[in-house]
């Protein structure tokens, strides 16, 4: 029951210390960009899934999917981009509630708010999550924009990905945020699943560095500057 944690993400270090290059890992992945896969359940889509590939925010979180993996009846390589620096975030923390029987790996995690007020959906995966719920409590905006995790992106967590867009009202902008450069990271992978859930009315956008060949720029400065382009730009209405 194989499992491979690794490094990824933004944090101005150079280019080799940034990316695991999640997504080749997602281009490896066997499931159907075009499909909802209705009717398909999450244990269905574990058992014909290549392997699983996650980027988890929580202690609680990363319990239950290595705990999964081994009471798992069949083999699925795992694994997990996970950054060190959530080993002593002070908000990466987990009350035990949410590791005693009854509780489980969670694909993807919502938040519990007022949806009616909502103007802006952001979807989001990993560390990056931390970045936004401190910059969003600094702007205040913590009415206006809600901020969903997708912890599992493959196999995509399709029909809890569907519900929780379908709790937003029509008019909601939704947009995607994540560290890493706009052909690197998650966005490819999960922009046509996502966009198979919207409805007529929806539209699924990027807020992030645009592309880059490198994975980093490796200059404190210029890291600072795309940081701020990129909390500006996914704040933005």
């Amino acid at each position: 029951k194989a499992v491979v944690s690794t490094q990824s993400t933004g944090e101005g270090m150079g280019p080799e210390h940034s990316s695991a290059r999640m997504e080749r890992f997602l281009q490896m992945c066997n499931d159907d960009e075009d499909s909802r896969y209705e009717g398909v359940s999450p244990d269905q889509q574990l058992w014909d899934c290549n392997w699983q590939i996650m980027n988890i925010t929580t202690p609680a979180n990363m319990f239950h999917a290595l705990r999964r993996q081994m009471y798992m009846k069949f083999r699925k390589p795992l694994v997990v981009f996970t950054p060190k620096s959530l080993l002593r975030h002070p908000l990466a923390k987990s009350p035990f509630s949410e590791m005693t029987p009854g509780t489980s790996f969670k694909p993807v995690i919502p938040e519990n708010l007022d949806v009616s007020k909502t103007k802006k959906l952001i979807l989001c995966s990993g560390k990056v999550y931390y970045d936004l719920l401190e910059e969003r409590a600094k702007r205040g905006l913590e009415e206006d924009i809600a901020i969903t995790r997708v912890e599992q992106l493959h196999p995509f967590p399709h029909s809890m990905v569907d519900e929780e867009l379908k709790r937003y009202p029509q008019g909601t902008q939704i947009s995607w945020v994540q560290e890493e450069h706009k052909n690197a990271g998650a966005w490819s992978y999960v922009k046509p699943r996502v966009e198979n859930h919207l409805s007529t009315e929806q539209h699924f956008r990027y807020n992030g560095r645009g592309p880059a060949a490198s994975a980093a720029t490796g200059n404190k400065k210029l890291h600072k500057t795309e940081y701020k382009k990129l909390m500006d730009d996914s704040f933005a209405f």
